[in-house]
């Protein structure tokens, strides 16, 4: 559900999060070609001790905008609707999504195997809302959508480790401010707030699934995006704006310089916008998206 007391240093810090996330994914896997057994435990200790640490840092520094009040009430669960379309959920489940493969590639580099690694991976992007939904749990309310929507993000990653086919199903991000944002009055929106600013796109890229994408492109994709008009509005004036458009897939671009596949792989976190289709409000218009 929507948090719309969040400070501006909140803000910053998630979406400024996917894009350190993004450019760890850049990095060579050297793990894999290492030997280190006997520092497996050890290392499986930093991975586990780093998240405890990086959880424990944000509650102590955020505390005041999670959870602005000290009204408590039972723990109880709440299956509210989003009043922003689903758009903070897409946002729980793509940042879980980016948790989940830079979790992997901590669990890559402790030795365990790509795809032991990837699912302890969706272990750490699943469990990365917990403490928020729980502390909501005694005030708001545990959001069940919220969270299960973190889940499935998490779970892709992993999913790409396990089954090769998987990986032509991405998900990715676009962000331009909306007008909504940058004609703003008041505290609300903010840049994390920003929901019709924010894109999202479930992309099917068949140049990443074993042999190629013949007779297709390796470059050459599809994405189905969703986002909203505005969010700060009356409830009968906002609506989804629902996206069909080419994508680009970077690692399927035939460069062979060695520095390339660590640019194509933050590339390919986002979507960059080429022609396509959008629906809005029953109205089909032709643009690029």
């Amino acid at each position: 559900m929507d948090r719309p007391r969040l400070s501006r240093n909140a803000t910053s810090a998630r979406l400024g999060a996917v894009l350190l996330v993004a450019t760890a994914l850049g990095l060579p896997p050297t793990a894999q070609a290492q030997s280190c057994p006997q520092n497996k435990g050890l290392r499986s200790t930093v991975v586990v001790s780093s998240y405890v640490a990086v959880q424990a840092v944000a509650i102590a520094v955020r505390h005041d905008d999670w959870w602005p009040d000290d009204s408590t009430r039972s723990f109880h669960f709440t299956w509210d609707q989003s009043p922003s379309l689903g758009q903070d959920r897409l946002l729980h489940a793509y940042l879980a999504y980016q948790v989940s493969q830079i979790g992997a590639l901590a669990w890559d580099w402790a030795c365990f195997g790509p795809v032991a690694a990837g699912w302890l991976g969706f272990a750490l992007g699943a469990a990365a809302t917990l403490p928020k939904e729980i502390g909501d749990g005694f005030q708001e309310g545990f959001d069940v959508p919220d969270f299960l929507a973190g889940v499935v993000g998490a779970a892709l990653p992993a999913m790409h480790r396990t089954w090769e086919p998987s990986k032509a199903l991405l998900l990715k991000f676009n962000y331009w401010p909306s007008e909504e944002y940058k004609n703003r009055t008041g505290g609300q929106p903010q840049l994390e707030s920003d929901y019709a600013g924010m894109r999202f796109y479930l992309a099917f890229n068949p140049g990443r699934m074993p042999g190629g994408a013949q007779p297709w492109p390796d470059w050459l994709g599809i994405a189905a995006g969703h986002s909203i008009n505005a969010w700060l509005v009356d409830p009968q004036d906002k609506h989804e704006q629902w996206y069909l458009a080419l994508d680009l897939n970077f690692r399927g671009i035939p460069i062979k310089a060695k520095w390339w596949h660590s640019v194509a792989t933050v590339l390919d976190q986002f979507h960059m916008p080429l022609p396509g289709i959008k629906v809005e409000a029953g109205t089909v218009s032709f643009g690029f998206y």
